[in-house]
Order: structure tokens, then sequence, then C-alpha cells
């Protein structure tokens, strides 16, 4: 079973020190315009070897070593923009600021989807399934650049509600003023001739993609909305290009609404409509010495911005939307002794990160962080306006001794139960000699001031006593998994209502042309709800394409219809008819659904899942 690990930074680079004083304890002094970096696999957690990082017009490279980690060092003073490339990866690409003090970058890659032929005579639909729905890209004859006839089509999508950390570059639009962008649906299109050469249109072709809305965002993107989309362009540093997509059915399965979209250049593309509504949010980031000057703090939606003397900078962001910030600082270890860090010695190069998502913490402790109207007035460097009160605290540190994987399941009706165990993730990511992780302090929150503190019943077993999950209602982990009052990890997700069958019954006849199964979901009518529902239809006795029917998605209703191309009626005969439900991150029953629990040293999945008895139908002519 694959897992995502969001693994902190803690860098042990050996480095010559120099440059300004970080503040913060034992932040001591750093090499000037130097970026320090660690590259992960978005999909497993594990620190990825052997990438290719180049300095964007530069020929400067270097490469990931064991520890994924790499130094870039004596750069130009400014933005320094940076590609990365390893093999069954989709490209990814990274910013960082080089300045009189180094820099931290963490960038995460994402394993490239399923290659596909194609012949660039033909027109062709090609697509890959997700559990969100089908990705697809819609060529017409002869619009590729190239008169090479055996080219391969890898999609790879991107689900930024669950993934957004493997997005490239800041997710921005505009020159002198920026405009924050909500993401909405992303994938990465690469073609590759029979040389491994990139391809892309010609000069005035275009095709046609369909990225489906994610289940989260479902209930924001309405059918025949418009929606902003862009292309990441690597030279610059900042997604461009920009047409108009329309949320639409796709047109793969029918079903599910996905953003369809002209584009004229292969690369990273996708919808992000720029925020209109703005809000300007007050961070604070500390370490466990106190406030951290020279911190990178992003926010997706929102900008970057540095942290000022007293640990705070504020971020433009979208006007009640919940945001992940993420806070870096590199620095150099002045201290003889340890101190809790996994690299002891003085002169280490050290990145220590934080990540805080706003509406977890809001339910953690109720309070609400100051946001006011409109865009931030200025640099975050200069001191925060004296209006700015209660600042959103993003804790920095280095990762814990060791990394964890937890697995909680929400029961409706009854308690919440968690298993968190410890080990070091091997190069898949999953945990090598794993133990059970004891004296771990985790609190679950309905998100509107209803918490409780899980019990330990065995070591790195946790249950909610005297807490009632209820159908329809949206729930947050908070693990602080080595209990040093720190949250190392958070993850959320709604638990089920009661699903059943609407149209179908065991032992019912139907016409296989006309038939679209639907089904109830008892908590359907709650406020942000959203649920995945897999079903089958499988002949019974049967093995070929126009046997079998298979739906995962967010919509209540499905027609069934053989796997060939066209799409067609099933055959006639006696069907197994299969119908599960699940809320969150799931990893069963030939599914392989994102880890939805991420955070510092941490991965893992929460989730609300029920299976429906599989019923027996006959489809006629």
């Amino acid at each position: 079973m694959r897992k995502t690990l969001w693994m902190a930074a803690l860098l042990g680079l050996l480095a010559a020190c120099g440059g300004n004083n970080g503040g913060g304890g034992n932040n001591g002094s750093s090499a000037p315009n130097t970026v320090a970096g660690l590259v992960t696999d978005i999909g497993t957690g594990a620190r990825l070897s052997g990438v290719k990082v180049t300095v964007v017009g530069s020929s400067q490279t270097t490469t990931t070593d064991s520890r994924g980690e790499f130094i870039l060092q004596n750069l130009p003073p400014g933005l320094v923009k940076v590609d990365l490339e390893k093999a069954g990866y989709a490209p990814g690409h990274g910013l960082a600021e080089s300045t009189s003090s180094a820099q931290a970058i963490v960038v995460a890659l994402k394993k490239e989807g399923t290659e596909q032929g194609y012949n660039p005579t033909q027109a062709r639909t090609l697509f890959q399934r997700t559990e969100a729905g089908p990705y697809a890209v819609i060529f017409q004859p002869n619009s590729l650049n190239t008169a090479d006839t055996n080219l391969r089509v890898v999609v790879t999508p991107l689900d930024p509600t669950k993934e957004d950390s493997a997005l490239p570059g800041d997710l921005i639009a505009g020159g002198a003023s920026p405009t924050p962008l909500a993401a909405v649906t992303f994938a990465e299109f690469s073609i590759l001739d029979s040389q491994n050469r990139r391809i892309n249109l010609k000069p005035g072709s275009s095709a046609i993609v369909e990225l489906p809305i994610p289940p989260e965002l479902r209930s924001r993107y309405k059918i025949g909305d418009k929606i902003h989309c862009y292309a990441y362009n690597p030279q610059t540093g900042r997604w461009e290009d920009f047409v108009e997509g329309t949320v639409e059915r796709s047109s793969v399965d029918g079903t599910t609404p996905v953003l369809r979209a002209s584009i004229r250049h292969f690369s990273w593309y996708g919808g992000a409509p720029a925020v209109q509504d703005q809000e300007c949010v007050l961070v604070e980031v500390r370490n466990r010495f106190g406030p951290l000057a020279d911190a990178v703090v992003t926010a997706r939606p929102g900008l970057r911005a540095v942290t000022n003397r007293l640990g705070q900078a504020e971020i433009t962001v979208e006007k009640g939307v919940p945001v992940n910030f993420t806070a870096t600082k590199t620095y150099t270890d002045t201290f003889v002794d340890n101190h809790g860090n996994l690299i002891p010695k003085p002169g280490a190069k050290v990145i220590d990160i934080g990540r805080v998502y706003e509406d977890d913490l809001i339910g953690l402790d109720g309070k609400n962080y100051s946001r006011t109207p409109g865009p931030c007035p200025g640099s975050s460097v200069q001191l925060v306006r004296p209006a700015a009160t209660n600042p959103l605290p993003i804790r920095v540190a280095p990762a814990p001794e060791g990394f964890f994987r937890a697995n909680a399941l929400l029961q409706p009706g009854g308690v919440a139960f968690m298993q968190l165990e410890k080990g070091i993730p091997n190069a898949d990511g999953d945990l090598d000699n794993a133990e059970p992780a004891a004296g771990a302090k985790i609190t679950i929150s309905d998100n509107a001031g209803k918490t409780a503190t899980l019990s330990e019943l065995a070591p790195g077993t946790y249950f909610a006593n005297n807490f009632d999950v209820e159908p329809g209602k949206r729930y947050t982990l908070n693990i602080d998994a080595d209990g040093n009052g720190s949250i190392d990890g958070s993850g959320s997700a709604f638990a089920l209502g009661n699903v059943a069958w609407s149209n179908l019954s065991n032992g019912g006849s139907y016409s296989a042309a006309s038939l679209t199964a639907t089904w109830s979901d008892s908590a359907s009518a709650q406020p942000g709800y959203n649920a995945l529902y897999q079903v089958s239809f499988q002949r019974n006795g049967g093995s070929g394409v126009s046997d079998m029917a298979f739906y995962l998605g967010s919509e209540r209703t499905f027609q069934p219809r053989a796997q060939t191309d066209p799409p067609t009626p099933l055959a006639p005969g006696t069907y197994t008819v299969t119908l599960n439900a699940f809320c969150g991150a799931f990893s069963g029953g030939n599914l392989n659904i994102s880890d939805n629990i991420t955070g510092v040293g941490m991965q893992g999945q929460i989730y609300s899942i029920q299976p429906v008895n599989p019923i027996t139908i006959t489809l006629t002519l």
C-alpha cells in the first residue's frame, strides 16, 4: 500500500558559516546566496535521491544525495528558479530567494501517470482515471509539432485539496501587484517522441483538456461555471497563458464534473481563478526559543512573505477560506550540544519547517486569528501594523526522531479509533521495523467547538471515549506524535451517512440500454459534505470489456456502460453489482487514495467507509 509522508526537513549539510544573524536562539549565521533543499515523493513521502536540480537560465546543476538533499551556492541575488527531473516523475519546479542569508526550499514531486501510445495523425481522447474522476486530453489530427507517429502521452493528475505542495512555483498571477489564485484542479501533460524528446503543439494549434473538480470543491463550482486557467512557465516562475474554461460533464464517463478548457502548450496546467475577495492574515513563526526572524512563509492560496524581527509576517489570502501555511528557515547550528536536533554538530546547516492548516488550529483552540479586509499593504519585513493582533502561530521545529504512520477510522454513530506507528521510512515510504507509538497526544474536533482527547487503550492504539461521531459532520484529528506540545500532523474527513440503493434490488431485471443506477446517502444534505462512491457491474462468468462497468466519483447516479471505445451498453446477462462508499483517504478494494493525514514527520489516513451488500441483477436487451 502506497502511503503519503509529508516529511519535515532537517538537513545536515555541513557548510562554512557567514552572513547575518537569523534570530531565535540557536539560529546562528548562515552562508549568503545559498539555497539548501529537500526533495520528496508527494505520494509516499520518501526522500528522492538522484533528482537532477537545474537553476533556470544558468548552467549550474546538482543532484540530490541519498537523503534527497541538495545545496546550491554562490547564486546571483534575487529569485532563483529551479527545475527538477527524475525518471518516473512529472517535471518539478521550485522557487527560492537568494539573499544575504541561506534560504530553504522543500519540493515534492508527483509520480507520473501511465504512458499511453498515440499516433498524432489521428483524433484521440486519452485519459487517466483517479478517485476524483478521469483526467483527459483530446487531440485533433496533425496538431502536434512532430512527424513522429510513435508518441507516448503521460497525464499526471494533481488534486490541490490534498497535494498542493507538489504544485510548481507560487500560485499567483500578475506582475508588480501579484494576485493569489484559488487552486481548483491541475495536471501535467507530457508528450514524448521515439527519442524521448518533449513534443508540443504546432503554433496556432490547441488541444482540449478535461480536469475533474475535486469532490471537496464541487459544492463551490457548478456545471456551467467559468474558471480561469493557467499554464506554468518555468522560465518566469509564474502561471501564465490565461484562458477561460467551463465546468461540464466528463466526455469520458458522462458523469464527473470537469473543467474543460483549451490548451496551447503542454506542461503543468490547471484551473485557478484569481482571488477577488482578499484578506490579510497575520502569522507569527516561532521555534522552541521564541519568535523566528527571516523565516519564509508561504500560503495556499496566498503569497510568500518573510518574517520580521518579531517573527511576524502578513500574507494576502482568500476571504473566508481556511489556508495551509508553511514556514521554513535555514540556519547554522551554533550550539555545542544536541538540544533536540537530529544533527548535533556545531556548524551543521539546518532547515526547520512547520505547517499549520488554519481550520484545524481554530478547531483545536477555538480562536479566530486576525484577518483584515483587503490585500496586505506592504512588505512584511517591516514592523506589523499596530492594529494587527492575535497572530496565527506557526511553530517550526526539527523532525521528530523517526517518522509516524497514522490510521484513523470514523465510525458513524460510534467512536473515532486510531492506530499510530513509529519507524524509519524506506524508499517506498513504508515504515521499516515499525513499532507502536505510545504517549502521543491526540485531539479530535468537529470544527464547531466540540473537542475531545483520545485515550490510549494500548501502546499506539487510541480512541475517543464519550465522543459520538455524527453522520455528515467533518472531523479533524490533531496529532502530537512525540508528546512535546507541538502538532506533528493533522487530517480531516466527513463521517458517512447511511448509503443504500434507490432503484436497484436483489434479483431485479433491467434494460441494459436504459438503466441508470441511483443510490442515496442520508448525510448528503449536510453543508460541505462530500463522499466518494465506488460502483461495479460484473457479468457472472464474463471477462471481456463488454461484461463490466465501473464508476468512482461523488455523484449518486451512474449509467453503466461497457469499457469499450466508444462506451456501449453492457451485454445481456446476470450481473453482480457492488457499491462501496467512503470519505477521506482509504486504500483497499483496488483503490489507491492519497493519504490525508500529513505534517511534520507524519503520514496517514483518516476515513469513514461503508460497504453495501452486493446484489445480483439481470440485464436484458
